[in-house]
């Protein structure tokens, strides 16, 4: 994610080398270390490099938030936020649209909502237009994840894009509902297998709560 953001900056600039930093700190892949390593020092990777590679291993990013991450970064994204116990009817009825307006960006909603949340401008949420929403999960294995590389009972966030409902990519993330009627996170190839064609959004983003020990992220051989 944060070699993504990294292309979005001119090269040279601080925010560009900020966010290859970043990257090079949490990625764990030899080939991944090169790929930043070279952009840091100015190389361009091509096209059929590991850089391409990189950008789609993980295909739903795992994001810790960090302490005081929302306060220092220079762009936020608001989005509304649904309880998993409220199932289904929530998800559908939650705002989707959010803007800012006027000189001091007040944010406006096309309709009344009790919760929100205020996250980092990453580009997997900066990225969504209208339909974003997010699902508060108590407990982390709702995720389709099979290692113990971290606490299972972890309150995690899923941020998902209702403007994607299709079912389209095996590899994709899908949050749909469950046979008891429960909101669930669910692979795009075990709903094919049901002829699941589509689900309440794609899966954009994970996000973990902040905490003042770091750990791993998440890899992608831990996804079932």
């Amino acid at each position: 994610m944060y070699y993504r953001q990294s292309k979005e900056y001119k090269n040279p600039s601080e925010e560009r080398t900020a966010a290859l930093q970043l990257a090079l700190d949490v990625v764990e892949s030899e080939d991944a270390k090169n790929v930043i390593t070279r952009e840091l020092e100015g190389g361009r990777a091509g096209k059929d490099s590991t850089g391409d590679e990189l950008v789609d291993v993980v295909k739903v990013p795992v994001v810790r938030l960090k302490i005081g991450e929302v306060s220092e970064a220079t762009t936020v994204v608001v989005l509304p936020v649904c309880r998993a116990e409220e199932k289904e009817n929530n998800v559908l009825e939650a705002p989707w649209e959010c803007k800012s307006e006027g000189d001091f960006g007040v944010v406006v909603a096309e309709k009344g909502w009790t919760r929100w949340v205020v996250l980092p401008g990453w580009e997997p949420v900066v990225g969504l237009r209208n339909g974003g929403v997010v699902v508060a999960f108590s407990d982390a294995r709702v995720l389709p994840w099979r290692a113990n590389r971290w606490y299972y009972e972890e309150a995690i966030l899923v941020v998902a894009d209702r403007s994607r409902k299709e079912v389209a990519v095996d590899d994709g993330f899908y949050l749909v509902v469950g046979d008891g009627g429960e909101l669930k996170v669910e692979r795009g190839s075990m709903l094919k297998e049901r002829g699941v064609e589509e689900s309440l959004g794609t899966v954009a983003l994970v996000v973990r709560p902040p905490k003042e020990e770091t750990d791993d992220q998440i890899a992608d051989e831990d996804w079932d």
